[in-house]
């Protein structure tokens, strides 16, 4: 018996645990670097609740903006584009908004918990169908909308960058990858078979009130999730490297860069 307590005591050593105020995080092996199942499932978490809501927007937008809310087909197009031009723009700057970064819950993961509910909240009046007429509807439309883009591209970024920080293990790194896909197709799977189905169920053949239960539904679990996520998942491999200033960023973009001691490692 002495010998198996000693055993145990050894492989427990062996796994780091984050701690927080909130308890125990995610544990990664100090030796191997492979972190948990809950670790692992954890981020697997958070491409399914992004895909959860996100592919909504790209499978049912285009039929409740026209046939729900009342948009023409023209404005509907329009707002589509210039959502995608705004991709490559916000993308970049929530890149370099990440990587300056520095908080007590490290440099990524502090984002499932800051954009959690506004991205349920914005994805819920995306697809709410206020009493508007004219240019305050199309108004509407053009906020909600392109404000869940930029705040999923937030969480997409902080999904991204996130990875190399949770396991020293290039292997490891693989496996959780694989898990995130796996949850991303999970949550693209409930999201194009059970939307229509909770859009009938809760409207009752109201369309306008089926389609913001089910996003009020959806956001809800989503939201849920990502905060478990954070909860769970744990900054462990974060390097201390010194920040390029905003305005040598700013002089590198336009290809004058600054004193060469500036981007020094």
């Amino acid at each position: 018996m002495g010998t198996y307590n000693k055993s145990m005591k050894k492989t427990r050593q062996n796994f780091y645990f984050g701690e927080s105020e909130g308890g125990v995080l995610m544990s990664e092996d100090k030796v191997t670097g492979k972190t948990e199942l809950r670790g692992r499932l954890s981020y697997a978490l958070t491409d399914g609740c992004g895909n959860l809501l996100y592919c909504i927007i790209g499978s049912f937008l285009l039929y409740f903006y026209t046939d729900v809310f009342g948009l023409s087909v023209a404005v509907t197009g329009t707002l589509l584009l210039a959502t995608r031009l705004l991709d490559a723009i916000d993308a970049p700057l929530w890149g370099f908004i990440v990587d300056h970064t520095k908080t007590k819950y490290g440099q990524s993961r502090p984002y499932f918990l800051w954009l959690c509910v506004p991205f349920a909240v914005f994805m819920w009046l995306t697809f709410t169908t206020p009493d508007l007429s004219g240019t305050a509807k199309v108004a509407y439309a053009a906020v909600t909308y392109i404000a869940a883009g930029v705040i999923y591209t937030g969480i997409q970024t902080a999904i991204t960058s996130i990875l190399p920080n949770l396991s020293h293990n290039s292997e490891e790194r693989v496996v959780l990858n694989t898990f995130r896909m796996v949850g991303g197709n999970v949550g693209a799977f409930i999201c194009m078979t059970f939307t229509l189905p909770l859009v009938a169920y809760f409207g009752g053949g109201n369309d306008q009130l089926g389609f913001s239960m089910t996003l009020a539904f959806f956001g809800v679990i989503a939201a849920v999730l990502l905060f478990v996520a954070f909860r769970n998942l744990r900054e462990v491999n974060v390097e201390k490297i010194k920040r390029i200033p905003i305005k040598d960023s700013i002089r590198a973009i336009k290809g004058k860069p600054g004193p060469p001691d500036q981007f020094a490692q």
